[in-house]
C-alpha cells in the first residue's frame, strides 16, 4: 500500500501566499536590509484554525515511531511545508550544514492552552538553546492542535537576506532537523530541551511526478516485491538484495515508470530502494537459478560474486519520492533480446535504530511498462572512476577524485546529433561528501546541471533533470568527487563495499546508443611516484591490469 496525501488550494489562496517579502540576493536584499525590513514578525498569539486544502508533492515520515510527518511542495520562489506531529507540546523543524544543532536553522511552534499559535524563526550556534533571530524569515500559514496532534503550515523562500543566520536552501541534499516536546514551553524565551529529535536527508526541490500516470488497456505493471523481509533485532541498518527476472514477454516493451509500494506499517524502516540492471554473458546460467532464492544481505560475504553484475541502477527511490514517469517519447526496453535487462536486483535499505522486534516487510517498486513503443529506447551512459583499488583516497582529510570521459571517445561512440539526459543518479559511499559533473565542449565549461554538494550515501535517489542535458560528439565529461576521510587512519581504497568506495554518475538518456560506460583511472607508476614507492615485489605493474584493478 502507498500513502499519497493531495490536496488543492484554490487560485486566491496561492495569489496571497505568492507574495514574498524578499526571495533573491543581491540589490533586492540591499534594498531590504537598508529599510530594514528583514522578514516578517514573530508570530504571538495568532489564533489557530483548520487549514485550507492544499497540494502536497511531498511526504516523509521522519522518526521511527511515526510520530512526525512532513509534508512539502517546492515552487520557483519558495517551499511550503507543513508538519504534523503526535504531541501537544511544541513542535520544530531546520536546515543544516551536518544534521547536528550548530549551525542550523530552525523554526520552533506550539499552540498555548488559549489556542493561539506561536511560532518562532531561531538559529543555533552550538549545542545551546536556538536563539530568536532577529531577521524572521518564515511565514506562517497557520496551524491547529487536537487531542493528539499539533500541525503548523508555513514557507520560506529559497534565500533569504540573511547570511549570517540562515541556512540557503538549493538543490543539493539537505540534512533536515526535527524535534518535539510534550509540553509547551513556559513562555516565548524559555525553552525547555526537547523529548524527541532527529534527522533525515532529503532533497527539497524535487518535482513531483515528471509526467502524470498513464492510463488505458496497453499498460502492464509488474511488482518488483520484497520477499517478506524480516529485520533482524540486532542490527540498525539492513542491505537486502534480490533477484528478479522479468515478467514472459511475447514481444518489445518499454518501460515508462515506477511508483514506490510502501507498506504502510513499515513507512519509518523504508529508507530507500534501487534496482539495477544485470548485465553478464550467458545471464540465464549464472542468474536464473536465484531468482527463486529470499536474498542475501548486499555486499558481504554471503552474497553470490555474479551478484556484482547488477550494477546499473535504473529506479532509485528514498523518502519524499512519489516515483517517476519517463517524458512520454522514452521508454527503456525490457529484455536482453531487445537492448535491456533480463535479470533485475533489487536493493533495499532499512533503518531499524530502535531494535524493533517482528517488523516483515514486503515493500519495493511497481514497474509500469507497455507494448505500445515509444519513439525512443532510453540508455544508462555510466560516468567516473573504475571501481577497483586503483581509486586511493588518503586518511585523514578532505579529499577529491577526479574522473574524466574525454572527447575523443564521445566522438568515436555518440551519433552526430548527439543524446539527451533527462535523468540523473550520483553514487559514492561513506566517504562522498560531494559529486558534481562538468561538461566541456570545444575547449569552454558549460553550465553544469547535475550536481550534489551536499552528497549523503544514506540519502540516494535519481535526480530529474528541469531541462534535458545535451551531450555531443566530442563532449569531455569531467566527475568530481568529493570525499572526507578525517576520521579513518587507513587508505581507502575503490570497491563495491561500502567501507570501500566509489565515484560514478549514472546518466539516463535517449536514444540508446552503444555507449554504456566511459572511465578513467590514474596511471599506477605516476602514483607509486607521487607517493614515493620505489620498488614492488617482482616489480611488475602489469598486474594492475588484472580483472580486480579494473
Amino acid at each position: 500500500m502507498r500513502m499519497r496525501n493531495r490536496w488543492n488550494l484554490s487560485s486566491a489562496v496561492l495569489g496571497v501566499l505568492g507574495n514574498v517579502l524578499c526571495s533573491v540576493v543581491g540589490m533586492e536584499c540591499a534594498l531590504v536590509t537598508l529599510l530594514g525590513l528583514t522578514g516578517v514578525p514573530m508570530v504571538v498569539g495568532q489564533p489557530s484554525g483548520p487549514l485550507p486544502p492544499f497540494h502536497f508533492h511531498h511526504r516523509a515520515v521522519m522518526d521511527h515511531r511515526g510520530a512526525y510527518v512532513m509534508l512539502w511542495t517546492p515552487f520557483q520562489d519558495k517551499i511550503i511545508i507543513e508538519v504534523q506531529v503526535a504531541t501537544l507540546g511544541y513542535v520544530g523543524l531546520g536546515f543544516s550544514p551536518t544534521g547536528g544543532m550548530k549551525g542550523a536553522d530552525v523554526v520552533i511552534g506550539w499552540v498555548d492552552a488559549q489556542g493561539q499559535l506561536h511560532f518562532q524563526d531561531r538559529y543555533a550556534f552550538a549545542l545551546l538553546t536556538p536563539s530568536i533571530d532577529e531577521s524572521q524569515d518564515y511565514n506562517l500559514l497557520g496551524g491547529y492542535q487536537n487531542d493528539s496532534h499539533t500541525v503548523f503550515r508555513f514557507s520560506r523562500p529559497w534565500t533569504t537576506c540573511d547570511d549570517h543566520h540562515d541556512f540557503q536552501l538549493s538543490g543539493d541534499t539537505v540534512r533536515v532537523v526535527w524535534s518535539y516536546d510534550l509540553e509547551d514551553p513556559g513562555s516565548s524565551n524559555r525553552l525547555a530541551m526537547h523529548d524527541h529529535r532527529g534527522t533525515r536527508s532529503l532533497y527539497l526541490r524535487d518535482p513531483d511526478l515528471a509526467a502524470p500516470l498513464p492510463q488505458g488497456d496497453h499498460l502492464h505493471y509488474w511488482d518488483v516485491l520484497s520477499p517478506e523481509v524480516r529485520l533482524p533485532d540486532d542490527l540498525p541498518t539492513l542491505y537486502w538484495c534480490k533477484l528478479y527476472k522479468i515478467p514472459n514477454l511475447t514481444r518489445k516493451t518499454h518501460v515508462i515508470g515506477y511508483i514506490p509500494v510502501i507498506e504502510e506499517e513499515n513507512l519509518q524502516y523504508v529508507h530507500h530502494m534501487l534496482l539495477y540492471e544485470c548485465h553478464l554473458p550467458n545471464s540465464d546460467k549464472h542468474l536464473d537459478r536465484f531468482v527463486e532464492a529470499k536474498g542475501a544481505q548486499c555486499y558481504n560475504r554471503n552474497m553470490p560474486l555474479s551478484w556484482s553484475a547488477c550494477n546499473t541502477p535504473v529506479v532509485a527511490w528514498a523518502v519524499g519520492s512519489e516515483g517517476e514517469m519517463y517524458p512520454e517519447h522514452v521508454g527503456f526496453p525490457l529484455g536482453e533480446k531487445h537492448g535491456g535487462a533480463t535479470y533485475f536486483m533489487l536493493e533495499i535499505h532499512y533503518d531499524n535504530p530502535n531494535l524493533r522486534t517482528g517488523v516483515v516487510d514486503s515493500s519495493g517498486v511497481r514497474i509500469m511498462y507497455t507494448q505500445k513503443l515509444r519513439r525512443y529506447d532510453a540508455g544508462i551512459l555510466t560516468l567516473g572512476h573504475t571501481v577497483s583499488p586503483t581509486h586511493i583516497i588518503p586518511p585523514g582529510q578532505k579529499w577529491n577524485s577526479v574522473a574524466h570521459c574525454t572527447g575523443a571517445c564521445t566522438e568515436k561512440t555518440l551519433p552526430s546529433s548527439g543524446i539527451k539526459v533527462f535523468q540523473g543518479f550520483l553514487h559514492a559511499h561513506l566517504l562522498g561528501s560531494s559529486i558534481s559533473i562538468q561538461q566541456i565542449r570545444n575547449g569552454r565549461e558549460l553550465s553544469t546541471v547535475l550536481k550534489d554538494m551536499n552528497y549523503d550515501f544514506n540519502y540516494q535517489q535519481a535526480r530529474v533533470l528541469k531541462e534535458e542535458m545535451e551531450i555531443l560528439p566530442g563532449d569531455s565529461l569531467i566527475v568530481n568527487c568529493g570525499y572526507d576521510s578525517t576520521k579513518r587512519k587507513m587508505p581507502t581504497f575503490g570497491g563495491f563495499s561500502t567501507e570501500e568506495e566509489m565515484c560514478l554518475a549514472f546518466l539516463t538518456y535517449y536514444p540508446r546508443t552503444n555507449l554504456s560506460g566511459c572511465y578513467s583511472r590514474p596511471d599506477m607508476a605516476l602514483v607509486f611516484d607521487t607517493f614515493g614507492i620505489e620498488d614492488l615485489v617482482n616489480n611488475d605493474l602489469k598486474i594492475f591490469d588484472h580483472q580486480g584493478f579494473r
